[in-house]
């Protein structure tokens, strides 16, 4: 994988944990749950971004 695939999968699986991280610290804090998901879509977001940055400048490339 290259340095771009890299990205794209941290991302992901800041995602996944934040989801999981949030549901997990449900006893300790009650919003730790709306927390975790607005986490995990913040980096969904932000890895949609990352994609559609790479996919303008490989058609600039092309």
């Amino acid at each position: 994988m290259n340095k771009n695939e890299d990205i794209n999968v941290l991302l992901l699986m800041l995602s996944v944990i934040s989801i999981c991280g949030g549901l997990l610290l449900t006893n300790i804090f009650i919003y730790s749950p709306l927390i975790g998901w607005l986490i995990a879509v913040f980096c969904l977001i932000m890895n949609f971004t990352y994609k559609e940055e790479q996919l303008k400048y490989r058609e600039r490339e092309d």
